[in-house]
């Protein structure tokens, strides 16, 4: 739930989720990824989720849109390069488009461990981002 919170920020559109209700300060950080915003906004539309309809989600409507809602979040990662059309995770990528928000050695250590690789790349992609938010990246 907690990627509801990072499309909502990165899309401007504030934090009404459970999850996010005090977002960390440099959640917007994410936004300065080159073209995040746009890419987010894309993946909103590919995904066919209304921005309205992720601000009130609970847990049970999770059961009924989760997949969109991990496929936008893999939309988003293979926008900003963070994975390959195949689904592969692209630790480079990450490390260094992300260095610029949180100390590298701290990222790489991050990254490593949260380098999940599921049989679904939607599933993979969520997977890894809740991996950051557990992990109090400060990043997404």
């Amino acid at each position: 739930m907690k990627f509801l919170a990072f499309a909502i920020v990165l899309l401007g559109a504030g934090s009404s989720l459970e999850a996010a209700a005090t977002p960390p300060s440099d959640l917007e950080d994410v936004g300065k990824i080159a073209n995040g915003e746009t890419y987010a906004l894309e993946c909103l539309i590919e995904s066919g989720l209304k921005l309205d309809s992720l601000t009130s989600l609970s847990n049970s409507d999770f059961d009924t849109s989760g997949s969109k809602i991990k496929c936008l979040v893999k939309c988003f990662f293979e926008k900003t390069g963070f994975m390959d059309k195949e689904g592969k995770l692209q630790q480079e990528v990450i490390t260094e488009q992300l260095s610029q928000f949180m100390p590298k050695e701290r990222l790489e250590t991050l990254v490593k461990n949260c380098n999940f690789q599921e049989p679904d790349a939607c599933d993979t992609a969520y997977k890894v981002t809740e991996c950051y938010f557990q992990n109090k990246a400060g990043i997404f």
